[in-house]
């Protein structure tokens, strides 16, 4: 072997190691969960379901949820939990759905409820709120018979997303409670979420009212359905007589009639049952206000407790 041969061997040598400092260590398999809640995955705009109304449902369902969503029933699936970096095993359902006409437009409201199957008292369950509208053929327009024939056909009408609320947290126990959809106005539905709390002690069963508004999903009123503070107070530990202000009131809450604001109808709030000085009785009429996209809630129907 010549020298020079030698030599070119011995440079080789001291350089690899140099090479392969630089190139790194191969990247690691990253086997842990994906840190993305499922329900924020972009949501296309337009899509081209075909079928009924609900086989384009479910269509959607599936592009949003996978192939194991289910229009008429629960199913399994799981959720990356960002704050124990997790995936934790979740039931999903359909829990409202309603097909409306807004100002000439097919529209459906969907609801989409998740709820923890190993959640720890205080833990919220979840809600997805969609508005969705039918859009045209190219070919066929909004009459009926037109729509039939195209489905013969075979011709896809797009399913517009035009609002869309994710990952509401509302409840306890990892159920987000109950919803349905009512309607708030000559052209304004809402859906209704009735949800349970507890804080500090003091109970409550809450309604909150996100309605369609502009091809936007706003949450226009939050009111008590029940309050109690009987958890909050140590009479039940008292040994004599215990004068802790006592507060326990049911409302009855009914969407009015006649003239609207702004496309809102009035809602009126009857409370009945236990005030912190003594009966409770209440009644108060609540109007929509267009500058604060809110309904007016009189501070009575907002207290927390019997201090202040």
């Amino acid at each position: 072997m010549t020298r020079g041969r030698r030599a070119c061997r011995w440079l080789l040598a001291l350089a690899l190691p140099a090479l392969l400092a630089g190139c790194g260590d191969p990247p690691a398999v990253n086997d842990t969960p994906r840190r993305v809640l499922d329900s924020t995955v972009a949501v296309e705009d337009t899509l081209y379901p075909s079928g009924t109304d609900a086989q384009r449902l479910l269509e959607f369902l599936h592009d949003r949820y996978g192939a194991s969503a289910r229009l008429d029933a629960p199913w399994q699936d799981r959720w990356d939990d960002t704050d124990v970096q997790a995936q934790r095993p979740v039931t999903r359902q359909v829990c409202a759905r309603a097909t409306i006409d807004t100002d000439g437009h097919v529209q459906h409201l969907l609801a989409v409820c998740q709820t923890l199957d190993d959640a720890a008292s205080v833990e919220p369950g979840r809600v997805d709120l969609y508005v969705l509208r039918d859009g045209q053929t190219p070919l066929f327009g909004k009459d009926e018979n037109e729509r039939a024939f195209s489905e013969t056909l075979g011709v896809d009408r797009p399913l517009w997303v035009i609002a869309q609320r994710l990952q509401g947290q509302y409840g306890r126990r990892g159920a987000p409670g109950t919803v349905q959809i009512d309607q708030l106005g000559p052209q304004r539905h809402a859906f209704r979420i009735t949800h349970a709390g507890l804080h500090r002690g003091t109970a409550t069963v809450s309604r909150s009212y996100i309605a369609v508004h502009d091809d936007r999903l706003r949450e226009v009123a939050v009111l008590y359905e029940h309050i109690d503070n009987r958890a909050a107070t140590d009479c039940g530990k008292a040994t004599t007589p215990c004068d802790a202000p006592t507060l326990d009131l049911d409302f009855a809450i009914a969407v009015g009639s006649g003239a609207d604001v702004a496309g809102y109808w009035p809602l009126t709030v009857r409370g009945r049952g236990q005030g912190c000085s003594g009966d409770g009785r209440q009644d108060h009429r609540l109007e929509y206000e267009p500058g604060t996209r809110r309904y007016a809630v009189p501070a009575d129907l907002q207290r927390e407790d019997c201090e202040g």
